[in-house]
């Protein structure tokens, strides 16, 4: 990182001092997550850097909320900026396409690890460097996750998974090695942001609603049906109540 002080760079990636980020810090590529999450917070002050953002209370607890943008080379770098402000917590939600038959749209995948098939981190750190989850903060969103989903038919998985840089290299081929080696879904971002927040100290974990299954002939190039829809729609609600919760829970501690 080029000298100076880090005011410089939060103003133009975040849209605010280095200081005004707060401890615990919510994560998404998606602006229809940002906004849900909008809905459930108050004292909302708008953030107008390149990863547009807002702080706010949620539950009474004071967070911050930035978009990534979609890929690893972007959501690393929004990431380790964060190491120069009181971020001590991030909490990273996205969808993921599931490589298991027995998981359907609309379940939940929790990443535990990552095998980083995306390129940025290994400017940061050698390739053999783990992409982990945060154990206390895992059992954390375990138990939120449990709580929240408790009485529905929404199946929550816990394992590894693969982190491309590339939805057009997935072949048939490539799905079913992954598949067979037992990961649980594919998606783009978080090997970065569990990468980068290890390497710098910062407690990371993730979550995320099964958008599709590229195994199960339900990728995003098949037609999905309505009860597939409606499933990742009630997914997609609770999750944003368990994240609602899950925050006041780790505010806590």
């Amino acid at each position: 990182m080029p000298e100076g002080d880090p005011s410089v760079f939060t103003r133009s990636f975040y849209g605010c001092e280095a200081g005004e980020v707060e401890e615990i810090v919510l994560l998404t590529p998606m602006n229809s997550t940002l906004e849900a999450i909008k809905l459930r917070a108050k004292k909302v002050k708008e953030l107008k850097g390149f990863y547009r953002g807002f702080n706010a209370q949620i539950g009474g607890t004071k967070v911050s909320v930035f978009n990534t943008r979609i890929g690893s080379p972007l959501a690393s770098d929004c990431t380790y900026y964060l190491r120069f402000t009181p971020c001590n917590r991030i909490i990273f939600t996205g969808l993921i396409g599931a490589l298991q038959t027995k998981i359907r749209v609309g379940d939940l995948i929790v990443p535990t690890a990552c095998l980083r098939g995306e390129g940025a981190t290994k400017h940061f750190v050698e390739e053999t460097y783990p992409a982990s989850a945060d154990f206390s903060l895992l059992r954390d969103l375990s138990g939120t996750l449990d709580e929240v989903y408790a009485g529905s038919d929404i199946n929550i998985y816990y394992g590894p998974i693969f982190t491309t840089d590339s939805f057009a290299s997935e072949t048939q081929e490539f799905l079913e090695k992954w598949q067979s080696r037992n990961l649980l879904g594919i998606e783009m971002e978080t090997s970065a942001i569990y990468t980068i927040a290890n390497l710098y100290g910062i407690r990371a974990a993730a979550v995320h609603v099964v958008s599709d299954n590229p195994v199960d002939k339900k990728s995003f190039f098949h037609p999905f049906t309505e009860e597939d829809k409606k499933r990742r729609q009630l997914c997609t609600d609770l999750l944003m109540d368990a994240l609602v919760k899950l925050v006041g829970r780790i505010e806590k501690q």
